[in-house]
C-alpha cells in the first residue's frame, strides 16, 4: 500500500512536472507567434524606402545637441555629424576628445588653484555626448518580444537577458536554457539603455528628434518625416510627405488631377489602368485612386500619402450606368507611396461589363478633416 501511495505521488509529480513544461513552451511559442509580424516589420524598416541598408546614429553620455545648455556650436557639430552619416561604416564608431585636449590633461600641473580652466575643460570633455554608429538596430532589443528594451532588464544565471513583460508571461524560466530569469536586475544594460539618446531614423528626411531608445517605436509610429516615394510612374524621388506635396505640384504639373475637398468630381480610368492621382487644390495632399481588375470586375478604392500617424479621409466613390448606382463609402488608407496589391476590405466592386465599354466613370468626392 505505501510502495503504491510513492508511486502514486511520484507519477503525479511528474505528470504535473511535465504539464508545467508544456504550458511554458505553448507560452512561448505563442509570443514567438506573436511576434513574427514585428520580426518582418523589422526587417523591412532595416532596409531603406530605396532598398539601402539603414543604421541607427545614437549618443552616449551627456548634452546632446538640441538638448541642455545653449552651445554656439551646435550647428557646426550637427553639419560635422551630418558628414559622417553620409560615409559607408562598418562597425562601431566612437569620436574621442581631440588629442590636443588629452595631452593637456595628461601633463597638466598639479592642483594649486591655478588650474580651475583646466578642471572645467576636464568637466567639459567629461559631459560630451559620443555619437555611435549601431549598423545592427535591434542589438538592444528584447531577443524573444523584439521589442526595445527599457528598464528594468532582468538576466538568467547565463547571462540571457529579457524585459519584464517576457519574464512575466514565461514563468519567470529562460527559453533558452531554462533557467530562473527576473529576479536578478542586468544593472550593466539598464545604464547603457538610461544614457543613449538615439536620433531618428527619419533625420535625413527632416526630423531633429532625439529620444531614449525605450521610446523609439512610439516615435516611428508618430515621426511626420516618414520617407515617401512619388507616385509619378518612373519618378525615383523620396522625401516626407510636406516635401513631396510640393515636389509633385512643381515638377509633374498636369499629371495628377486637381481636386477640392467635399466637392464631388468625375474621373475617367480605362478598365486596365492601375491608378490615378490626385492633389488637393489648397493644402497639396497626394491621394491615389487604386483600380485593380479581377476576373469579376475592377476594384476600386483611394490611398492617402502621409505618415503614419495621418488619420484617413472620409470619402465616397459612385459608379452609375443605366439607372443601376454603385457606392462605396470608407476612410482612405494612408500610404508611403504607390502600392499595388489589391485590397483585402473596403473596396467598390464594379462587375465586368457595367459601363459596357473599356473604361470606369467614377463620381468621387473626400471630405476635409475637422
Amino acid at each position: 500500500m505505501k510502495w503504491q501511495i510513492v508511486s502514486y505521488l511520484t507519477t503525479t509529480f511528474f505528470a504535473f512536472g511535465m504539464l508545467r513544461e508544456l504550458l511554458f513552451f505553448n507560452s512561448f511559442l505563442n509570443i514567438k507567434e506573436d511576434c513574427q509580424e514585428k520580426i518582418e516589420r523589422k526587417k523591412k524598416s532595416r532596409v531603406g524606402i530605396r532598398g539601402e541598408r539603414v543604421m541607427v546614429k545614437i549618443s552616449v553620455g551627456g548634452y546632446d545637441d538640441g538638448e541642455g545648455p545653449s552651445n554656439r556650436n551646435q550647428k557646426r557639430r550637427r553639419e560635422e555629424e551630418e558628414e559622417d552619416e553620409q560615409q559607408p561604416q562598418q562597425s562601431f564608431e566612437i569620436v574621442d576628445p581631440p588629442i590636443g585636449t588629452q595631452e593637456h590633461e595628461d601633463h597638466a600641473p598639479p592642483n594649486d588653484g591655478s588650474n580651475a580652466n583646466t578642471n572645467g575643460s576636464a568637466s567639459h570633455q567629461r559631459e560630451r555626448s559620443i555619437p555611435i554608429l549601431v549598423t545592427d538596430p535591434d542589438v538592444l532589443d528584447c531577443c524573444i518580444c523584439y521589442e526595445p528594451l527599457s528598464s528594468p532588464v532582468f538576466q538568467c544565471e547565463n547571462g540571457h537577458i529579457a524585459c519584464s513583460s517576457c519574464c512575466a508571461r514565461l514563468r519567470n524560466k529562460c527559453p533558452m536554457c531554462l533557467m530562473p530569469i527576473g529576479y536578478n536586475r542586468c544593472r550593466a544594460i539598464e545604464k547603457v539603455l538610461e544614457s543613449i539618446k538615439m536620433s531618428c531614423l527619419n533625420a535625413n528626411y527632416g526630423c531633429k528628434e532625439m529620444f531614449s531608445y525605450s521610446k523609439k517605436n512610439d516615435h516611428e509610429k508618430e515621426c511626420i518625416y516618414i520617407p515617401c516615394s512619388c507616385p509619378h510612374s518612373g519618378c525615383d524621388f523620396v522625401a516626407s510627405s510636406k516635401e513631396l506635396s510640393l515636389h509633385f505640384s512643381h515638377r509633374h504639373v498636369g499629371s495628377g488631377t486637381q481636386i477640392i475637398y467635399d466637392k464631388f468630381f468625375t474621373t475617367f480610368l480605362s478598365t486596365d489602368q492601375k491608378a490615378i492621382v490626385l492633389q488637393e487644390k489648397n493644402n497639396a495632399n497626394l491621394f491615389i485612386v487604386h483600380n485593380n481588375h479581377e476576373a469579376l470586375g475592377n476594384m476600386v478604392h483611394i490611398s492617402c500619402i502621409g505618415p503614419k500617424s495621418m488619420a484617413g479621409f472620409h470619402y465616397d466613390v459612385l459608379a452609375r450606368s443605366q439607372g443601376s448606382t454603385l457606392i462605396l463609402q470608407s476612410f482612405t488608407k494612408i500610404i508611403q507611396g504607390q502600392s499595388s496589391e489589391a485590397p483585402s476590405k473596403e473596396f467598390l466592386l464594379i462587375p465586368s461589363g457595367f459601363f459596357g465599354f473599356g473604361r470606369l466613370k467614377l463620381d468621387i468626392r473626400i471630405k476635409a478633416q475637422h
